[in-house]
């Protein structure tokens, strides 16, 4: 990366930054007073703009009384008939305030109700008292609302990097993280005179050398804008994650788009992207802007993977604006399998964006899609009303006729939100003999497992266990897993079924190490059937020669047979394999617990 001083537009003093900031804000000021004061004020634009002019030009001492205002008096300033007024008031009385009499203005400044009344003073109180005493202005962003950080820190660093940067850098140093890279922004900003070396050190002094290379980068870009194919080559050619850089892609292939049309879709396709969570939403903003002419082009591309591609990106942006129009443009698509697939894709999009339009209009959707759209519907209807999505499937039972995919999507959607109310539902509406009774439990009671394993537990071996397959309490079990709760998992593996409960002590005795639990672990396996107790072994020496293959070798001896010995060191072989941590010498000394049947098995892994 190159370290010569940018090429941006240098500050010829501090004296000049200060004029420029000043006046910048006073612009800004004016046309937020403008936004609060009566309609009839907005005639006075003129008379204000010259007001600040003199404002800057004159001395403070020169103020017209009228225009003046103490301590105390902040109300005032927005008692003011003008614009002009109220500015030149606020300016006047805060240019030439000392640091004491900043400190009480920033107090009256907290007694003004009104967000926008108070955030105009405190942006100016917190530009004037930089400039006389920078660390008591930092100290000030702790007190402006949540909603005003960011604009509070942009004043004070902008103007403190100019003054004093190395105060500024230290103060940048001792903030969390958020408001240290906001910081660390501004003073990129306000410092590009310095070469791009020094600013990488602030940077890294700052802990942020990534908000410091995407700087650089945006600076790029912004500069070669004019020529976008060669702003999109300088993105993916530097040293950010695309994945951060999604906004500044998006403006580049508009701008690119305005120059060569939606030829710009092929382009992005082409041209070094492969990652779905940019590329999709990059070619669907392109196509939001005319998504009829963006698959007119589209019809014109010659390579199929790639002619699918961009349809599919154009028609899932259509169909969250007009999925009507989009639906009757993907009709006329050529092949018809093309076509097919992108019906899909667009009832889908529908189901997301506006679900119960999308299922008043389901008999516009092939039959083919009509089920899987509209379980996405329900279930997003579900996160606000399920029993309002319940009631609404006799609208559709007529198109669809099984409804029982629709209900599970509901049930499913409902049970992570209120898991005990859902099965409660499902309980109540379907009989012991329900052949969807099963499945309905099977997708809620997880979700009960995590807010009460027990309760989860006791409903799940209540029920009917199928003569083939897990019962309902492996998923609660594996769902207690999931989530940790190892001790209560290991008091209700005893009741777990006979048939699979060797898999589910497996489950738990591999937390279990991963825990640090090996001796625990290993004694459980007294609990399954000599049969059951190979199976076993293996997920527990697999979990314990992934998370520590060295404590395993070094317990290889004291281990309790030498059929536990010898599937150990299978284990740490197979895994050394994947991830090598042993030398050659402790693989050798390995090798001599395998037993002839591991030894021949591991032979067979190793050809």
């Amino acid at each position: 990366m190159s370290e010569q001083p940018s090429t941006g537009l240098k500050r010829k003093s501090v004296v000049g930054l200060s004029f420029a900031l000043g006046l910048v804000f006073g612009i800004l000021a004016i046309v937020a007073i403008q936004k609060l004061s009566p309609k009839n004020e907005q005639s006075t634009k003129d008379v204000a703009q010259g007001e600040v002019e003199r404002t800057f030009t004159h001395s403070t001492h020169n103020t017209p009384t009228g225009n003046t205002i103490d301590v105390g008096q902040v109300h005032e300033i927005f008692k003011r008939d003008s614009i002009a007024e109220k500015y030149s008031s606020l300016h006047a009385a805060l240019s030439r305030a000392s640091e004491q009499e900043l400190k009480r203005w920033w107090t009256e400044s907290k007694k003004v109700a009104r967000d926008s009344h108070r955030k105009i003073v405190q942006q100016v109180i917190l530009r004037n008292l930089t400039a006389k005493n920078p660390q008591e202005a930092f100290r000030y962003i702790d007190e402006v609302s949540i909603f005003q950080t960011e604009a509070a820190l942009t004043t004070v660093f902008s103007e403190w990097a100019t003054l004093h940067l190395e105060g500024a850098i230290e103060a940048a140093s001792t903030m969390v993280s958020s408001q240290r890279k906001i910081a660390l922004q501004v003073i990129l900003e306000t410092r590009d005179d310095l070469p791009e070396s020094n600013l990488r050190s602030i940077a890294k002094q700052l802990d942020s050398e990534d908000a410091f290379l995407k700087w650089v980068s945006d600076t790029r870009v912004s500069n070669s804008i004019d020529t976008p194919e060669e702003s999109w080559e300088i993105l993916l050619s530097d040293q950010v994650d695309d994945v951060l850089q999604t906004d500044t892609l998006s403006k580049v292939a508009e701008a690119w788009r305005e120059q060569i049309g939606f030829e710009v879709l092929s382009k992005i396709y082409h041209t070094g992207i492969d990652d779905y969570r940019i590329k999709f939403p990059l070619m669907e903003s392109i196509a939001h802007t005319d998504p009829a002419s963006a698959l007119d082009y589209a019809r014109s591309i010659l390579d199929e993977s790639e002619r699918s591609y961009v349809s599919n990106s154009i028609v899932r942006a259509w169909a969250k604006t007009d999925p009507g129009a989009a639906l009757v443009a993907v009709s006329t698509i050529e092949p018809s399998s093309l076509a097919s697939d992108l019906e899909g894709h667009l009832a889908i999009t529908w189901a997301h964006i506006n679900p119960t339009e999308m299922i008043e209009n389901v008999e516009s959707i092939s039959a083919e899609y009509r089920v899987p759209s509209l379980a996405t519907a329900f279930s997003y209807i579900a996160r606000e009303d399920p029993l309002g999505a319940i009631e609404k499937l006799s609208s559709v039972e007529h198109l669809v006729g099984n409804t029982s995919t629709l209900v599970e999507s509901i049930v499913r959607e409902w049970s992570l939100q209120e898991p005990e109310t859902a099965i409660e539902w499902v309980l109540e509406n379907f009989g012991r003999e329900h052949s969807q009774r099963r499945a309905l439990l099977e997708s809620a009671l997880p979700s009960l497992a995590r807010h009460d394993p027990n309760k989860a537990f006791e409903l799940a071996i209540n029920q009917h266990s199928p003569e083939m397959g897990f019962g309902l309490d492996y998923f609660v079990m594996a769902e207690i897993v999931r989530e940790g709760d190892i001790e209560v998992a290991k008091k209700l593996l005893p009741r777990v079924n006979d048939s699979y409960k060797y898999i589910v002590y497996g489950n738990v005795a591999s937390e279990m190490v991963d825990e640090g639990q090996t001796d625990e672990a290993l004694d459980l396996a007294t609990n399954l059937e000599d049969s059951d107790q190979r199976y076993y072994y293996l997920r527990v020496f697999s979990s314990w020669a992934r998370s520590n293959p060295k404590n395993l070798l070094e317990s290889l001896e004291s281990l309790s047979t030498s059929r536990v010995k010898s599937i150990a060191a299978m284990q740490l072989i197979t895994r050394n394999h994947y991830n090598p941590v042993l030398s050659d010498n402790q693989l050798d000394r390995v090798r001599t617990f395998l037993n002839p049947e591991d030894k021949a098995s591991l032979k067979r892994f190793e050809e």
